[in-house]
């Protein structure tokens, strides 16, 4: 139990760091770029590099943390993190820029391997409560990282960047320093390193449908938070320093959420009722947002939706990881972590089609159809699957007492 709560600490302290830097960097991105005469295509397409890079990392890092131990594939990733970051701070060319994010991007699976560790460290009683500590660091660090970059940025923009990699480079020495490797390197040669094995982990038809299911609620809860800035210029006309603190504020309730209510809850219920009930009470107000034309009534509607989309999130990760054996996790996770990626690319382009050939207040329509297709699917076609997993599993289970 010590060294499971000393593993937590740590991942904590990383992620946190790891996502402290990002955010330090990405809102300063365009204004970067723009020193360099980028356009504002230009800018748009630097945006997709890092997610694009990430779509083929995630699973990549996540399945060699299955073969060689989660130790070598963190310090490989928050290495080409560092590296990156490095790049960015000297860059004197737009290519140099775009080089940095695609090069994060293609080493980065931080979150995959963090998500991985916790696997096994945990049982799965606790281990929703744990992923949740590490989503609440992840929050943290965005809401936190804008604040310190703008600040850092008035002695230049190259300043947050290497700040960023300071960071990185800490994250290294907490590494090689306090993290013990939970994937010993003499059971490597049991682990297939190949495309092959991932697809035929995927057959499953568990976890096939609870990919689904990821993927409809990404694609309708990435799209909100990617045209939300979108969405409040258009239909309200907000300034940027009221949509910042909207944006904070839906970030402290799910750094709430899943720092301390995700643990509480999962001491009643079970992630499948968690993710059958969570899933449905937030489409309704998903679709309602768009439609509010005053804060007040925005800050009302966005504080369900920011509770419910962190139990969601969490509890879907928590059941990908008691679908598949410990020598599988990495990949798994790393699959469904690019899922988020890919949406991350498809969902901007997509949020502002709507917005400019249909209208603002029809955004949470369509991100509540996404979300209801992604409870459709959750609730007849994962859930009998999953019953029937349970079920072989303790048959099994007996068969082998006996």
């Amino acid at each position: 139990m010590a060294k499971e709560k000393n593993v937590l600490k740590t991942l904590f302290f990383i992620v946190l760091a790891d996502m402290l830097g990002f955010g330090l960097i990405i809102p300063l991105l365009p204004y970067y770029a723009k020193e360099f005469g980028a356009s504002a295509l230009m800018i748009g397409i630097l945006g997709s590099v890092y997610p694009l890079g990430q779509i083929f990392a995630s699973p990549l890092i996540g399945r060699l943390s299955d073969k060689y131990g989660r130790k070598r594939a963190l310090l490989l990733s928050v290495g080409g993190t560092f590296v990156s970051l490095l790049i960015l701070g000297l860059a004197k060319s737009l290519s140099l820029i775009f080089f940095s994010r695609l090069f994060d991007g293609l080493t980065g699976g931080n979150i995959t391997v963090a998500q991985s560790y916790i696997g096994d460290f945990t049982d799965e009683k606790s281990r929703t409560k744990s992923l949740g500590l590490i989503g609440a660091a992840f929050g943290l660090g965005f809401i936190l990282g804008p604040a310190f970059g703008g600040f850092l940025s008035q002695w230049g923009m190259h300043v947050p960047a290497f700040f960023a990699a300071g960071l990185s480079f800490i994250n290294i020495i907490n590494i090689l320093s306090f993290l013990p490797d939970s994937k010993p390197v003499r059971d490597s040669k049991s682990v297939p390193f190949t495309f092959q094995e991932l697809k035929k982990t995927f057959s499953q038809p568990a976890l096939a449908s609870l990919l689904f299911t990821k993927f409809f609620y990404s694609l309708g809860f990435t799209m909100f938070e990617s045209t939300f800035a979108l969405f409040a210029i258009s239909r309200l006309n907000l300034p940027v320093s009221t949509t910042s603190f909207i944006l904070a504020y839906v970030g402290v309730i799910i750094v709430f959420v899943q720092g301390f209510l995700i643990g509480k809850l999962t001491k009643r219920y079970s992630e499948t009722d968690l993710v059958k009930y969570a899933i449905f009470i937030a489409v309704p107000f998903l679709v309602l947002y768009s439609f509010a034309r005053s804060v007040p009534v925005l800050l009302i509607l966005l504080a369900p939706l920011s509770v419910f989309s962190a139990v969601i999130g969490v509890s879907i990760s928590s059941l990908a990881t008691k679908l598949v054996s410990k020598d599988k996790l990495g990949g798994t996770l790393g699959i469904f972590n690019s899922v988020d990626s890919l949406m991350r690319i498809i969902t901007p382009v997509v949020g502002a089609t709507i917005v400019q050939y249909i209208g603002a207040k029809y955004l949470g329509a369509v991100e509540g159809f996404a979300v209801f297709l992604s409870a459709l699917v959750f609730g007849i076609v994962f859930l009998p699957r999953y019953s029937a997993k349970i079920r072989e599993g303790k048959a099994e289970e007996f068969s082998a007492n006996v």
